[in-house]
């Protein structure tokens, strides 16, 4: 995959050629941490409903990977800054994707550390924070009622107890879904697929 094999598309403003080429050499400066990606996909949106508020423009950046896409979000006041966090946040998660090759590849196993075994453990100090880093679980719940719930029900649900996402069992399909609260107000839902992996 090359830098021109990018597709970048415009959501609610105007396509320029000087933003499609400053996106592209940012996301190029990178090019050695995304030289596996199949496909990378950029949305620059502006949001014609908001205008003048803090808001008004999003970056959305999608770099698919064999082992696990990698996304980021910006949205502000100015799309230009917005494309230069967003390229530098991905560069981090880049870099952290392609530091846990090992683990992708399943050489070394995956740990979750629990935030009472972190509490004493010794901490050395790093500079890089991906370096070392173990994620921690501070809270680990379970879940005493999974009674199927309509989708509008785990809705209303979700809001009632103030919670920013839901684990539910999907009354109409069966499955266990995650819904959850997005940044622009709407809701997400996510369920797994039919397909046998």
């Amino acid at each position: 995959m090359t830098v021109d094999d990018i597709q970048i598309t415009f959501v609610g403003m105007e396509a320029t050629e000087a933003l499609r080429v400053y996106v592209k050499e940012k996301i190029d400066k990178y090019s050695r941490l995304w030289k596996e990606a199949t496909s990378i996909d950029v949305y620059l949106k502006e949001f014609v409903k908001s205008k003048g508020v803090k808001d008004d423009f999003r970056i959305d950046i999608t770099v698919s990977l064999p082992k696990s896409p990698v996304r980021v979000e910006v949205s502000g006041e100015n799309m230009y800054a917005n494309i230069d966090e967003a390229s530098d946040t991905l560069a981090r998660r880049l870099k952290r994707y392609n530091e846990k090759k090992a683990y992708w590849e399943g050489v070394t196993p995956w740990k979750v550390m629990e935030a009472d075994a972190q509490l004493t453990q010794e901490d050395e100090v790093v500079e890089d924070n991906y370096i070392g880093y173990v994620p921690t679980i501070s809270l680990r719940k379970q879940i005493e009622d999974m009674s199927p719930l309509e989708e509008g029900e785990a809705i209303e649900r979700m809001e009632l107890l103030g919670y920013q996402q839901l684990l539910f069992k999907n009354k109409s399909t069966g499955k266990i879904s995650m819904l959850y609260r997005r940044e622009q107000g709407e809701y997400g839902l996510v369920e797994p697929s039919d397909v046998e992996v």
